[in-house]
């Protein structure tokens, strides 16, 4: 179906940054492919996704981006939906943001309803047109963003890491999509460490190597020999330091998110809850947290009711949007401000932040700041600051988002050393019940607004 896309010799450097984060590259899209862009975390695939949709603006090029005109039309839709699918939602409800882009293309009115829903249907997001946007989880907000590009139909369509934030249901529509949008003639670049669950669709692989340059074939990060399960947890007697008895927590139109459920979390152990996108994760860990009231029934946790001045220093919470809790101007100083806050000595604060960002992996970003890192590096950068104060309870809402084969891997053996050596109770959340199998000592499903344990 012809070229769309050439990139010659294209080289970029950030600004107040000596080397190039994509050095020389070369590459050709052809319509009605899809390409799969692999590489580790921080190796430049979203640097290179930007510079494709033209979304890089300070900083040094070098060579060129080549969109051949069709039928004489001078540009290319281009369609994007960014690994934070957050900063990138512009409405209030699920209808507004698909038909967003048919205003900009001044669609007539009476034409948008039924491409909308069309477009949600593809991507397999059916609710009502006036749902709140900020009512969706993550994975949802995704699929949602997938269908405001797809209404527009684009010519290339670029997905930043769709597997950190769909789950297996989700990733089943994004292939039925994705063949769609192929046979009709549309190109597809997927940024993604984990392609396994979409190498059906994916024609040709593109690998970026750390070092700016594509190597041949594709990243499968280093080999390693099957992990074993961690041994289980144990403690002397069971101690609960959370008790839940029939919380039930309401939604958008008075529809229940979950109801009646019921478990006890014991001192020093790890525990996972796992579903489907939309079942209510996130929404069950904010409210043991106590940033959401639940509409029924009862929260101890650490001795009483949640309450942020009293858990300070005790419960840690890492939440699924890492720029949700970043703030300050280097790596070092994201990580050390709990400690300061919490009063320790300089030396303790020294210690504990040099030792949560070697164990993080991240002792050479110490100086750079965080929000200028990818989306898998801020996640460790987030994770570190609440490692280092070592809480006696963590809560941890999708921990691997953004994280390659490899990062996964050391994260996991991490929170499992925090656990065995500190004493450190774990709470963390899963879209996969079947990621990981054995590394929690129990697991909890939700599924059809109840929650079951495994």
């Amino acid at each position: 179906m012809g070229v769309i896309l050439r990139l010659k010799k294209f080289s970029f450097t950030y600004p107040e940054v000596e080397t190039p984060v994509l050095q020389d590259l070369d590459l050709e899209v052809e319509a009605g492919r899809c390409y799969c862009l692999t590489g580790p975390t921080g190796s430049g695939k979203t640097t290179l996704a930007l510079a494709l949709k033209g979304l890089l603006s300070a900083g040094r090029y070098e060579g060129e981006i080549d969109m051949p005109s069709v039928d004489g039309s001078p540009a290319m839709a281009v369609g994007m939906v960014l690994q934070d699918p957050e900063v990138q939602l512009l409405t209030s409800t699920v209808g507004a943001e698909v038909a967003f882009g048919l205003e900009n293309l001044c669609v007539e009115p009476a034409e948008m309803p039924q491409r909308v829903i069309t477009a949600l249907q593809a991507v397999g997001l059916e609710k009502p047109l006036d749902y709140p946007v900020d009512k969706l989880s993550m994975g949802q907000k995704y699929r949602l963003l997938i269908a405001a590009l797809l209404v527009m139909e684009p010519r290339l369509l670029i997905l930043d890491e769709p597997g950190a934030q769909l789950d297996p249901e989700g990733l089943d529509l994004l292939r039925k999509c994705l063949r769609r949008l192929k046979q009709s003639g549309v190109a597809i670049i997927l940024c993604e460490h984990r392609p396994e669950s979409l190498l059906s669709e994916i024609d040709t692989f593109w690998q970026l190597d750390g070092s700016g340059k594509f190597a041949d074939g594709r990243y499968r990060g280093e080999e390693h020999a099957p992990l074993e399960p961690p041994p289980p947890s144990t403690t002397a007697e069971a101690e609960p330091v959370l008790q839940v008895q029939d919380l039930s927590f309401v939604g958008v139109g008075e529809q229940p998110v979950w109801s009646q459920v019921s478990f006890a979390v014991d001192k020093g152990r790890r525990y996972a809850v796992t579903g489907l996108n939309g079942t209510g994760k996130t929404t069950l860990l904010r409210c043991l947290a106590g940033f959401l009231s639940p509409q029924q029934g009862a929260v101890q946790i650490l001795g009483g009711a949640p309450d942020a001045y009293r858990l300070r220093g005790r419960l840690g919470c890492l939440f699924q949007n890492p720029q949700k809790q970043i703030f300050e101007n280097t790596v070092g100083e994201e990580v050390a401000f709990p400690l300061k806050r919490f009063g320790l000595l300089s030396g303790t604060v020294e210690e504990r932040t040099a030792e949560a960002l070697a164990a993080c992996g991240i002792s050479h970003l110490v100086d750079q700041s965080p929000h200028k890192l990818s989306y898998g590096q801020k996640h460790l950068v987030a994770l570190a600051s609440v490692l280092a104060p070592r809480p006696e309870l963590l809560l941890l809402d999708d921990p691997l988002a953004g994280l390659d084969d490899g990062h996964s891997r050391a994260v996991m053996e991490l929170l499992v050393h925090y656990n065995l050596q500190h004493g450190m109770t774990m709470l963390w959340t899963f879209h996969d019940p079947e990621a990981w199998p054995g590394w929690a000592d129990q697991v909890l499903h939700l599924e059809g607004g109840r929650l079951v344990a495994r």
